[in-house]
């Protein structure tokens, strides 16, 4: 088992300062009563809390029957909301399971993978294997009205203003052609009809753990309604800080041919947000990124 610690981190009161700003104090000054109450509730009895996450406290617990739990609390219940409506959604299949919720708290009751925080150590054939269980998040269409928000309308109100807002100020390291035809491809993919798949849009490394069989399962998601090929473009993009664009794209290519070309088309926007992102705050991941732009794949999208 990973540490835990008796008190949520500092780690975790840092991220999570710098996610939501100074006034989430308030919030985390409660959190660890919050995870007590619901633990309460269900019968859980809580370890500690674990060192991870951008925008929740996760604690460590069991159940009465030794079965081990997530406890994973939110300062903001529509994030809240809209997780456990993507776990419901998925019941299980690909994604970590759901085992139960607390609407008081916004606390997730999820389950853990592996044998310790954080799952299984990771295969060599990582990449394949994901590439494998990625489509499975997909096959379930949403029917019905959903709380979830729709892609279309978070590209369009989050990811082209502020690859706009952000290009006036440090789209010199990019050029402005490619910048252009970023947002021209992002206009145009916001356009197009898209299946209303269930999305998990936060494909970084520490979201797609591993249980005891070397299988991917998919954790932590930001959900949104829309096509999948947006998700392959995350994974091919940000899974790893490193120069594996091209050969997670070939999987791309070869596990959803039909998907392969929308989803280089994203990924073009998504590296684009992603390296002036990087430059706003000067994070030296930006040299990583814009190694990625100068992939062949992408560097013909910009012609």
């Amino acid at each position: 088992m990973a540490r835990l610690t008796k008190q949520i981190p500092a780690g975790t009161h840092n991220r999570l300062i710098e996610h939501y700003g100074p006034t989430v104090r308030t919030w985390l000054r409660g959190a660890e009563e919050n995870i007590s109450a619901t633990a309460a509730r269900f019968g859980l009895t809580v370890d500690g809390f674990h060192d991870a996450g951008w925008a929740s406290a996760i604690g460590v617990g069991r159940f009465p029957d030794n079965q081990p739990v997530i406890l994973k609390a939110f300062p903001d219940p529509e994030r809240y909301a809209n997780e456990r409506t993507a776990l419901e959604h998925w019941a299980g299949h690909a994604a970590c399971r759901l085992l139960g919720s607390d609407n008081a708290t916004s606390v997730l009751l999820i389950e853990l993978i592996g044998d310790t925080v954080g799952g299984s150590p990771r295969p060599s054939d990582d990449i394949q294997r994901i590439a494998n269980a990625l489509p499975q998040l997909h096959q379930a269409e949403v029917t019905g009205n959903s709380s979830v928000p729709t892609l279309r309308d978070y590209c369009r109100r989050t990811v082209l203003p502020r690859i706009e807002e952000r290009a006036s100020r440090f789209g010199t390291i990019l050029g402005e052609h490619t910048v252009r035809r970023a947002l021209s491809l992002g206009a145009d993919l916001c356009a197009e009809p898209q299946r209303p798949a269930m999305l998990h849009t936060d494909l970084y490394a520490e979201n797609i753990v591993f249980n005891s069989d070397h299988e991917p399962v998919f954790i932590d998601p930001h959900p949104k309604i829309g096509t999948p090929a947006f998700d392959w473009a995350v994974w091919c993009v940000y899974y790893r800080d490193n120069d594996g664009f091209t050969n997670r794209f070939d999987l791309c290519r070869s596990q959803a041919p039909a998907l392969a070309d929308e989803a280089l088309a994203w990924s073009l926007t998504l590296a684009v947000d992603g390296a002036l992102y990087y430059s706003d705050k000067e994070d030296p991941r930006v040299a990583t990124t814009l190694s990625i732009l100068e992939s062949p794949e992408l560097a013909n999208l910009c012609r």
